[in-house]
């Protein structure tokens, strides 16, 4: 795929690249908004919190075995809060940041233990595979409560009529990078 086209699709899909939900007052509590910028509460809460606790841990702290193994076991404490992500009662936006400092707080010990605790290299990788596993649930949930969100809006999820995500949709049938789907009417005319 030639550079020009991956930078058309990600102008097409400007609005939301950041934000990663649809620009709409239904998911206003999802967003932090920086001027003209739509930020995704979980991406740019959860990743800088990685950064920061590794960071953190890197320079403050002893990491002696004792240590690293503490940090590998109180890290699953801070996962925790993924249960309230599960059964969608991180709806209010302080909760819902709350939440993923916690998560990140967690990935950020258990990648630190991981990585420099004496084990086999096997089951370092086995880790650090089920850490994205975790990041990937994150990220099905949320594109769950998206979907049933937008199930409940007046344009019951069609994001071709959805005033949000039109303009979005139709740069993306205009470019290629999205089909329209064929209604029952399409092919009665043909």
């Amino acid at each position: 795929m030639k550079l020009s086209r991956i930078l058309l699709f990600f102008s097409d899909i400007k609005p939301i690249l950041l934000s990663h939900h649809p620009n709409c007052t239904a998911f206003s509590n999802h967003v932090y908004n920086l001027g003209r910028f739509k930020l995704c509460i979980g991406c740019f809460t959860f990743y800088p919190t990685i950064v920061v606790t590794i960071l953190f841990i890197l320079t403050f702290f002893n990491l002696t075995l004792i240590n690293l193994f503490v940090m590998f076991f109180i890290s699953f404490v801070f996962f925790i809060p993924i249960v309230l992500n599960i059964f969608g009662l991180t709806k209010y936006k302080l909760l819902k940041i709350l939440t993923k400092i916690s998560i990140g707080i967690g990935t950020g010990l258990l990648i630190v233990s991981t990585v420099c605790l004496p084990i086999f290299l096997f089951i370092k990788i086995s880790i650090l595979i089920d850490i994205h596993f975790i990041t990937g649930a994150i990220a099905y949930i949320r594109a769950k409560h998206i979907k049933e969100r937008c199930l409940d809006c007046e344009f019951e999820g069609n994001w071709d009529r959805c005033h949000a995500m039109k303009p979005i949709m139709d740069k993306l049938y205009e470019h290629n990078f999205k089909r329209k789907k064929k209604s029952v009417n399409d092919d009665l005319k043909e």
